[in-house]
This record gives structure tokens, C-alpha cells and sequence, in this order.
């Protein structure tokens, strides 16, 4: 039964790499769009056949011995091909390596923030008189949030595995691996080619397999992104190597270029550098363009490095195309480690006042994460905790009342219960907030409160919002159901009135004084 077993799951294997021998059979070598990085196994899976041969379907064989016998000259072929592409990659890197000029960041909005955005005067008056019925659309009663699920993270065993035993903590999760002692190897010095070259060597000749399936297995567990994955195999590298920071790059660009990852490295003195292509834009740090895309030098300390030239080497590892996808579509499942945060705001001559508990893990885990483009941020999401409390605390606030009156509290709420503070004043560098961080740093910023603000309207209300960035300033607009007074934007046909999360007091339809005559740029939030 165990021998049945085995050899099943040898064949879909198999069959994996039996797929991809006719993939490469059409001789197609260019760049082909990302897969979804969750779905990778470690790189082996996706390797490049140029000679495939006509085989005897497995369930033509006479017998289990004969299978066994297929096994072993197929899967020795497979072993011959790995290390031949390994050996090549490395004979590509003691090759000439050229002088590549960086460009700096790009930087999404080089006009500067306000350090003081202005207050509105207060008003009572309702902007849709109530003496008109029917142009007021109520809100709907509001599903409660449901309360977090408990335990989290799923499992994953490691005593399958063989080798030194690794243990780290990433974001409250213990992470516990096998890995061959082999890895703990240094960099020859002088850094150049030549000891770029060994370092490959000895971690392609490693056991290194086993340990791209158990980082693959966490990364399923804890439903970690690209970056996400990016930070495990950083943590992984740094407690491997410790306070060799030359060491921990090259393991990065080993382990993700196995990956599948189009990962680079360079060098310029005695630093080394890791590079990244991206779907989304990395934002103020250091690239270059090589072979038609840019290469951004990725940190994972939260602050870009500088550099103004390097060597990088030419050419890529077969089959690792893939640029690494920013985009947090879902959060990563980490232990929770709650977190409260009290706050109040006065609407219509009231106050109210809510307490809330954050994912402190999650809130780490997002600090260093790379400014990128507006719609990522946009489409994210809370922990758990944070809308099972927050959504439940602002539930009772906005039931009931017309969907203006709704959304004028929401704007008061988020434009006074949070104190401003550019990026600039708060970090020395700009940081755009997922709406989780909101709530454990004592400022915010604009597009910070425009990504809070749009997910409560969508969240509370179901009402549309797209978001509108201005020179220096980023706010929303919402496709109200009923008719509201005031300055909109059209949309795909579409009425969308301006709601400013940052100006202070303003209402729906209130437009800041010296944007009043500026045309901003449209971001669709989509949804997921």
C-alpha cells in the first residue's frame, strides 16, 4: 500500500514534468505573463527541456518493477538537466559582467503635500433639505461584521524533512525548518565574478529542494503575496547568515530565483545588491533597464539604498520570468496580537466615541512594505479584528440616516478622529498607509485617510467610490444612489461627488479651495 502510494504520487509528479517537456517542445523562449506566484512549486517544475524525447506512457508498463525502472531513467534524466542548466547559469556568470547607470526613483507625485490642509466652516444645514422625501435614499440596515476566527495560521509540520534544524519568528508565527547545513557558506572576497560564480555553485549543489517545498508550504499557510514571500526568505536569510548582509542578498536572489522569480544581483565595491522586475511600480528607489524591463533594487529594511552604478551580469536562469506582484489582494494569516486604539469625533453637535483592536503583526509586517501604485492600497482590506470592531462600532452611527448624511459622517469621523501629518514630518520619506496602519501611528496623511474612507463607504454604504489624485493631494468621489448637491466628477457616465477625507468639516460636494480648478486623475478601486 505505502509502495502504491509512493509511486502515485511519483507519477503526478511526473506528470508535471512530462507537461512541461511539451510546453518546451514549441521552442518558445519569450516572456510569458505571470502566473499566479501561490500556485509555483519550487522551480524544478518549470524547467526548460530543449531535447524531449517520446516516452512510454506510465500505464503501459508491465509492472511495478518496470515502473520503477521508468522512474529512475526519467527522473535521473531530470537530475542530469538541473544540474546542466545550473552549471550553464554558472559558467553565464563568469562571463563579462557590465557597468549598468541607476536611475533614481521614480517618485508618483513630485508636488509637495500641504503641511496644513485647510478646515471648513461647520454647517447644520443639510445639503438635501428633509422636506424633500424623495430625494433621500436611506441606508440600508448593515450586516454585522463577523467576529474573528481563531486559531489563524494552519500547521506545517516539518519532521518530513531532513538537515539542521532552523527556527525564526516571522510576525508572531514560529516558523521551524530542515535546511542543509551547506547554505551557511560565505562569499569569497574580493566580491567580483569569479566568487559570485562559487557562491551559486555550492547553494545549486545543496539539498536545496526540500527547502523550497517547506517555504512553500508556509507560504500557502500564512496566504503570503510575492512580497510577502520576499520577506520569509529574507528572514529565513538573515538568521542563516546573521550580520552578513552580502551573504543574506545572495540567498535571496539563489532562493527566489529558483522560485521563479526574474531575480538579479549586482555589485559595486563590497555591496551587493538584489533586484527585482514588478508588475506594479516600485516607487523612489533605485533601477535599471535591462532586456526591455526594470529592475528595482529591493530593501527590506523600509528604506531604499543608493546606489548610482553597479555590475550586473547578462543574460537571465532559464525559465525564472517572473516579476514580483505587490498587489494585497488578501492578507496574510499570521497569529493575531490585538491591539486597542480609542477614538472619538463630534458630528451634528454630538460626540461618539468607539474603541477598536488592530493586528499589531499585521501592522509590522506592512511597515516596510514598498510604496507602489494607489490601487493597491485601495483595494486592501482590514484584519479580522479591526472590522469586526470597527464595522460593528460605526454600524449603529449610519443606519438609518439618508445615504448623505451617512457618508458626511463617515467624512468627520476619518477626517477628525485621526491627526495630520505628512509622510515627510512623520517618517522623513513617503509611506502610504494599507488602512490598517491607520490605526497604531498617531498621524496621517491624505491618500492614508482616502483608502480608509473609500473602504468604510463601500464597506457600510455599498456605495461606489473611485479615487481622485490631484498635484499633492489624493481624495475620493461616491456615486450616490439619490441626488446630492455640490462639485462631482464624471465617471464612466457616472456622477461621483467629491468627498474629501483630508478637508477638514467638508461635506459631499466640498472641493478644497486650491483644488477647485484642478482637473485630478481618476482611480477606479476594483474589487476582488
Amino acid at each position: 500500500m505505502i509502495r502504491a502510494v509512493t509511486l502515485l504520487f511519483v507519477l503526478a509528479e511526473m506528470i508535471a514534468f512530462l507537461s512541461v517537456m511539451a510546453v518546451d517542445a514549441k521552442g518558445d523562449d519569450s516572456y510569458r505573463p505571470q502566473q499566479s506566484q501561490a500556485d509555483h512549486w519550487f522551480e524544478d517544475f518549470n524547467a526548460e527541456f530543449v531535447e524531449p524525447k517520446v516516452v512510454k506512457p506510465p500505464s503501459l508498463l508491465a509492472s511495478a518493477d518496470e515502473f520503477d525502472d521508468f522512474m529512475k531513467q526519467e527522473l535521473g534524466e531530470f537530475k542530469k538537466y538541473q544540474d546542466e542548466r545550473d552549471k550553464a547559469f554558472s559558467d553565464l556568470l563568469n562571463k563579462d559582467w557590465r557597468e549598468f547607470q541607476m536611475n533614481f526613483g521614480i517618485i508618483r507625485d513630485a508636488k509637495p503635500k500641504p503641511v496644513v490642509f485647510p478646515v471648513a466652516p461647520l454647517s447644520t444645514t443639510p445639503a438635501v433639505p428633509e422636506e424633500k422625501p424623495e430625494e433621500v435614499v436611506k441606508v440600508e440596515k448593515v450586516k454585522p461584521s463577523p467576529a474573528p476566527r481563531t486559531p489563524r495560521p494552519k500547521k506545517v509540520p516539518s519532521s518530513q524533512f531532513k538537515g539542521k534544524s532552523l527556527k525564526i519568528e516571522f510576525f508572531g508565527m514560529t516558523v521551524v525548518l530542515k535546511i542543509d547545513p551547506k547554505f551557511a557558506t560565505a562569499l569569497g572576497q574580493p566580491i567580483n565574478k569569479t566568487a559570485i560564480s562559487d557562491f551559486w555553485k555550492v547553494l545549486s549543489t545543496s539539498d536545496y529542494k526540500p527547502l523550497m517545498k517547506q517555504l512553500q508550504n508556509y507560504r500557502q499557510s500564512m496566504t503570503l503575496n510575492d512580497w510577502g514571500y520576499a520577506q520569509l526568505v529574507n528572514k529565513v536569510a538573515q538568521t542563516i547568515y546573521r550580520n552578513r548582509p552580502n551573504e543574506v542578498k545572495m540567498f535571496d536572489w539563489f532562493v527566489l530565483t529558483k522560485a521563479g522569480y526574474s531575480a538579479r544581483i549586482g555589485y559595486n565595491d563590497s555591496t551587493i545588491y538584489l533586484m527585482l522586475p514588478a508588475k506594479t511600480q516600485f516607487y523612489e528607489v533605485p533601477y535599471f533597464t535591462y532586456d526591455g524591463r526594470q529592475y528595482y533594487v529591493v530593501s527590506f529594511s523600509g528604506r531604499a539604498d543608493k546606489v548610482s552604478k553597479l555590475y550586473s551580469y547578462e543574460g537571465n536562469y532559464a525559465r525564472a520570468n517572473n516579476p514580483i506582484d505587490l498587489a494585497l489582494n488578501q492578507l496574510p494569516q499570521f497569529e493575531a496580537a490585538a491591539q486597542q486604539r480609542a477614538l472619538q469625533f463630534k458630528f451634528e453637535e454630538k460626540q461618539y466615541d468607539l474603541s477598536v483592536q488592530y493586528d499589531r503583526n499585521l501592522v509590522d509586517y506592512l511597515k516596510v512594505y514598498p510604496v507602489t501604485e494607489l490601487d493597491v492600497y485601495f483595494r486592501s482590506t482590514l484584519s479580522e479584528q479591526l472590522q469586526f470592531t470597527l464595522l460593528n462600532a460605526l454600524k449603529p452611527m449610519v443606519e438609518g440616516r439618508s445615504e448623505e448624511t451617512a457618508v458626511n459622517l463617515l467624512l468627520r469621523f476619518v477626517q477628525t478622529a485621526f491627526e495630520y501629518k505628512t509622510d515627510g514630518d512623520q517618517f522623513g520619506r513617503e509611506k502610504y498607509f494599507f488602512p490598517e496602519e491607520l490605526f497604531l501611528y498617531p498621524y496621517s496623511d491624505c491618500e492614508d485617510r482616502s483608502v480608509l474612507f473609500a473602504y468604510l463607504v463601500k464597506n457600510l454604504l455599498g456605495l461606489d467610490v473611485v479615487a481622485l489624485d490631484f498635484p499633492g493631494h489624493v481624495a475620493t468621489a461616491v456615486k450616490f444612489k439619490g441626488k446630492v448637491k455640490g462639485s462631482a466628477i464624471t465617471y464612466q457616465n457616472q456622477r461621483y461627488v467629491i468627498s474629501d477625507p483630508t478637508y477638514i468639516n467638508a461635506r459631499a460636494g466640498m472641493v478644497m479651495p486650491r483644488y477647485k480648478s484642478t482637473k485630478p486623475k481618476v482611480v477606479p478601486i476594483a474589487t476582488h
